[in-house]
């Protein structure tokens, strides 16, 4: 039986890896390419870092999985709550691979809080609270069993959780904040290198979420093509270049540390690619369309009031006065986020809104009975009005270039399955690229005149705040990789979806693939002896919360979990 060890490297694309690799750049990463198999990984959709690792590690589509991004509406209510992996409606391979008594090791996958009480360790990932803000530690709380948390702390120094440290890049150092996030990459391998070489394990994985945060800040300082792009400060334009750098210095020194026995799979949760400066307000553009209206009076005013003041709160100040703040408003963070985003929609004439999260915004219809000022009836009106929406969204055009600005619309339904369907928005947009960069989206409020589209001088001072964190962006195809004795030697792989990784994982530790699952296994990349072993089906999982104990968070972890999504710029 083998050995797995499985190294995640959140938002790696194949579109940088093999230019470097060719140029030499990459040499442990290379020797895979050129031993294993490998091929694209094709993400969820949208290709969103919580949804996509949750269907990694389930091997099931978020309509099973019940995790649609990183906030959910509260039923009942336009408020928004951070989600967690405490939410997370299906098991994980870890947990099927627990109960089948494999020994298993998980390091920083993300949705993985509260940590699930597996046969062996789990270190939560950034969903976890930890110890402050930044490139915090994990503390007990984020680990399964609680007492590893001082063993780690004599042996390594503690788990940090490696949040972009986004204070340097504020104060316009971004060359302080790469040493940051190289740092915190060296210290995730440490804790990695003691685990593996201190206690048994079947199945070991570790993540970095570092090439993804580099992927979001630094690509307007790397690709001379974007429309983002900026050659100030200087020395900053291989950035990206040095994190996968210290990433495959990390991989080889971890391959090193490997049994002989041992299957090696790398993978990615999505691509990454640039992010244009043409931005959109998508509910600008309903109230255009007429099923979406804007409140007068001061609504506006204190959207982007409320906006300006959690940015700069955010930005300048410290925890200790954050916190202060948050419990001051008298609300949850949640509250203050969805009045931002929804603060001047007029419900009562409003039929449907865009959740206008920063990256991959999505429609709801205002439903009589589910929102509270839901005027659409269910039945025949509300399948009408996502019909003619998807209609006029798939019509939807650039006023300059006259390009469809969305490739194509879906109907729940047609992308997700599942006990939590509801859950789901009711239509997904998949965005087109303009110019070959994804466009930028801002809430509405910000819009001059409600005008629902315009160009932005991402060099304009007050428009260095926006672009900070979002001059990169995800694509729907990441990377996957394998090596190892039950390995095909230079195997191509076609079609692998994200949701495939799980059974794969099962089947090559000889446990049963659950019947639900909507991953295939990858035998195309076995070798003779695995793809000789029939593929065992077992019983579908019931559907209900994966955490013994709670993930609900206090405020102050609320804050805490703010501060790291604006980091990364996955809210506003």
């Amino acid at each position: 039986m083998t050995r797995l060890f499985i190294v995640g490297w959140d938002g790696a694309t194949f579109d940088l890896i093999k230019p470097w690799v060719a140029d030499g750049l990459l040499p442990n990463i290379a020797e895979i390419l050129q031993n294993g198999a490998h091929g694209a990984l094709r993400s969820t959709m949208p290709p969103m870092t919580f949804p996509a690792w949750s269907s990694f590690m389930t091997g099931k589509n978020p309509g099973k999985h019940g995790i649609f991004d990183f906030t959910r509406q509260r039923p009942g209510t336009y408020n928004l709550e951070f989600v967690n992996g405490g939410q997370r409606m299906a098991p994980s391979f870890w947990r099927l691979l627990s109960d089948a008594g494999r020994r298993v090791i998980s390091i920083s996958v993300p949705c993985t809080y509260p940590p699930e009480q597996v046969n062996g360790i789990m270190l939560s990932g950034f969903d976890a609270p930890g110890l402050g803000g930044g490139n915090s530690k994990l503390d007990a709380r984020g680990m399964f069993p609680p007492s590893l948390c001082e063993e780690l702390d004599r042996a390594v120094g503690g788990h940090p959780i490696g949040s972009f440290p986004i204070a340097e890049i504020n104060q316009g150092r971004p060359d302080l904040a790469l040493e940051k996030i190289l740092d915190a990459i060296r210290r995730k391998a440490a804790t990695a290198k003691y685990l593996i070489r201190h206690h048994p394990w079947d199945c070991a994985m570790i993540l970095f979420g570092e090439s993804d945060g580099v992927g979001h800040h630094y690509w307007k300082y790397c690709d001379p093509d974007s429309p983002l792009f900026t050659a100030q400060p200087a020395g900053m334009k291989d950035s990206i270049l040095r994190v996968y750098q210290e990433l495959d210095i990390q991989l080889g020194e971890l391959r090193q540390l490997l049994p002989p026995e041992t299957t090696l799979l790398m993978m990615s949760d999505h691509g990454f690619g640039g992010v244009s400066n043409s931005v959109l307000y998508p509910n600008c553009w309903l109230r255009e369309q007429g099923v979406l209206d804007f409140r007068g009076g001061a609504s506006r005013w204190a959207s982007r009031t409320l906006d300006a003041i959690k940015i700069r709160a955010v930005a300048t100040l410290p925890s200790k006065i954050k916190r202060f703040i948050y419990r001051a408003a008298q609300g949850r963070l949640g509250g203050i986020e969805a009045q931002v985003r929804y603060g001047i929609i007029d419900w009562p004439n409003t039929k449907a809104y865009f959740e206008e999260n920063p990256y991959y915004p999505v429609l709801r219809i205002n439903v009589k009975g589910r929102q509270p000022s839901g005027i659409v009836e269910p039945g025949a009106e509300y399948e009408a009005l996502r019909t003619e929406l998807i209609g006029r969204l798939e019509d939807w055009r650039h006023p300059e270039t006259g390009e469809r600005i969305v490739f194509r619309a879906y109907r729940r339904e047609e992308v997700y399955s599942g006990s939590q369907l509801d859950e789901a928005p009711d239509i997904l947009v998949h965005w087109n690229e303009h110019e070959g960069y994804t466009y930028a989206f801002k809430v509405s409020s910000k819009s001059k005149s409600f005008a629902w589209t315009e160009e932005i001088d991402p060099n304009h001072p007050e428009n260095l705040a926006f672009f900070t964190g979002k001059s990169g962006s995800h694509r729907d195809d990441g990377i996957f990789l394998a090596d190892g004795p039950t390995v095909r030697s230079g195997c191509s792989i076609d079609g692998a979806r994200i949701v495939d990784v799980a059974p794969t994982i099962l089947h090559l530790l000889g446990v049963a693939v659950p019947q639900d699952m909507d991953g295939r296994v990858l035998v195309e990349m076995l070798d003779r002896d695995v793809v000789s072993r029939e593929v065992e089906i077992g019983v579908a999982s019931i559907a209900e919360p994966v955490a013994a104990a709670s993930g609900e968070y206090t405020p102050d972890d609320e804050t805490t979990i703010a501060e790291r999504l604006r980091a990364l710029g996955y809210i506003g």
